[in-house]
């Protein structure tokens, strides 16, 4: 038995040793795949787990950045207020002298005014805006009156004539304010849309460096410990120090920075809107061709140039001030990582990509704020359907009537604009500034933080390469 088989093996060597090796070489390649296989799949899971938690970080970079920019709207928003203050317009309106009127008018003045006393004061914007504007073009037909009214002798007419002219100074004085209060409306909310979008921006900007140095040293001290440094970049990380003066660069803009803004807002508003008559009528759609003239004006003032100079303080004078405000030293504040720090967020600043998100923000609350204004138009009156349909065409008889025609064409067109007198928009535009700035919950300011823009823009500071390395 044994010698035949050991027959077998001599005669069928060859055909074994084949075999075999292709047995064990199968085994081996097989072995060395399915390691092959778990490597791939562990650093699989390692990438995906990295992404998870960047993706996790990133997330809660931008929800810290929301409630950043909430704590610091306050601020900046009592200082917009008090600077442009409408409401302030309003009360001197207000205490201006109404001068008396005959007796059977005096009731009819006595109705709106209680019935402005019961709403708060919210009707004094309409109220006295159409009845003041109205002056401006009557005061001959005022005139006119008191002639009428008074006595045929001359004495009479010269004691008639006197309280007309006082009566006119006021109402001229009323007009001014009116024109006042039409400005600072307009630039204050414009104010509010355009800081809100610098400061949203840059406080993206600032948390995303930030987090971006956190995550990185988080990693690094992950994988070597805390006492190893790797090339260098544990020996430049972001110290707690560094971290708050960097974050307290935003002071300069909530303080500072935005005053300039404010001045090129209101050159801008005033040239565009500083001839509008009070007594215009606009449709929404102009109302949207005035705030697009105010935005070109403002970008050809050179606003986009100026930016690093309004969110940031730069030159010794500036610096100077901002380190004096604070109560800052220089020489604990401008350590080389925060001066490597300070050099990055001006750069991104200057760049091309901070410009055009900046712009895109602005178009974004603009459109949002035109689509609150919408509530102040009335809706348009659709034209009045025509009486009998039209008869119907086919070959061999006469075609309809011309007249028949051009009605049918009018009552499927699009319906006229409705217009509003301009006084009329102007509390609306005023509330929505404050709205802008202080509404709660504020949905300009998560309209332009979830803008696809601005996340675009942080994700791409927080993915960086490291400031540190």
């Amino acid at each position: 038995m044994f010698d035949s088989a050991w027959g077998f093996v001599k005669r069928h060597q060859r055909k074994l040793m084949i075999t075999a090796g292709v047995a064990g070489g199968l085994y081996y390649s097989g072995k060395l795949l399915l390691e092959r296989i778990a490597e791939m799949q562990a650093a699989s899971a390692k990438a995906r787990a990295a992404k998870d938690n960047i993706r996790r970080r990133f997330d809660q970079n931008q929800r810290d950045c929301l409630f950043t920019i909430m704590s610091l709207l306050p601020e900046l928003s009592e200082q917009v207020l008090h600077e442009v203050d409408v409401e302030k317009l309003i009360t001197e309106l207000r205490a201006i002298h109404v001068p008396q009127k005959p007796a059977a008018s005096s009731k009819a003045i006595e109705k709106p005014q209680s019935a402005e006393a019961r709403e708060g004061g919210n009707n004094v914007w309409s109220e006295q805006g159409e009845q003041n504007v109205r002056s401006k073009e009557g005061a001959s037909d005022a005139d006119g009156e008191g002639d009428a009214n008074g006595a045929t002798d001359a004495e009479a007419k010269a004691n008639a004539q006197q309280p007309a002219l006082a009566e006119n100074e006021t109402r001229r004085t009323k007009v001014e304010i009116w024109e006042d209060i039409k400005l600072q409306s307009f630039t204050r909310t414009l104010i509010a849309v355009y800081s809100e979008s610098l400061l949203t921006i840059l406080v993206h900007v600032q948390l995303g460096m930030v987090g971006r140095s956190t995550y990185l040293d988080s990693v690094v001290g992950k994988y070597t410990g805390d006492d190893v440094a790797l090339e260098g970049r544990l020996s430049s990380r972001l110290s707690p120090a560094d971290e708050q003066h960097f974050l307290m660069l935003s002071w300069w803009f909530i303080n500072r920075g935005w005053r300039q803004l404010m001045e090129t807002i209101s050159e801008a508003t005033d040239h565009c809107i500083g001839q509008l008559p009070l007594k215009e009528r606009v449709s929404h759609r102009e109302l949207g061709a005035i705030f697009t003239s105010i935005h070109n004006r403002v970008r050809e003032n050179g606003l986009m140039q100026d930016l690093s100079a309004i969110l940031l303080p730069l030159g010794d004078k500036n610096v100077g001030e901002y380190l004096a405000a604070n109560r800052l030293e220089a020489e604990r504040v401008f350590t080389p990582v925060f001066v490597r720090l300070l050099d990055q967020i001006r750069d991104i600043i200057e760049s091309n990509d901070f410009v055009y998100v900046f712009s895109c923000s602005i178009d974004r609350l603009t459109a949002q704020l035109l689509e609150s204004l919408q509530e102040s138009f009335p809706e348009p009156v659709p034209a009045p359907a025509p009486c009998t349909p039209l008869p119907p065409t086919v070959e061999g008889e006469t075609a309809p009537d011309l007249d028949d025609v051009v009605k049918e064409f009018e009552h499927f067109s699009a319906p006229p604009e409705s217009k509003v007198v301009i006084v009329q928009l102007l509390p609306r535009i005023a509330r929505e500034g404050h709205q802008i700035l202080n509404g709660v919950p504020n949905h300009y300011l998560e309209n332009v933080s979830a803008s696809r823009e601005v996340q675009a823009l942080s994700a791409a500071v927080y993915t960086a390469e490291d400031a540190f390395s």
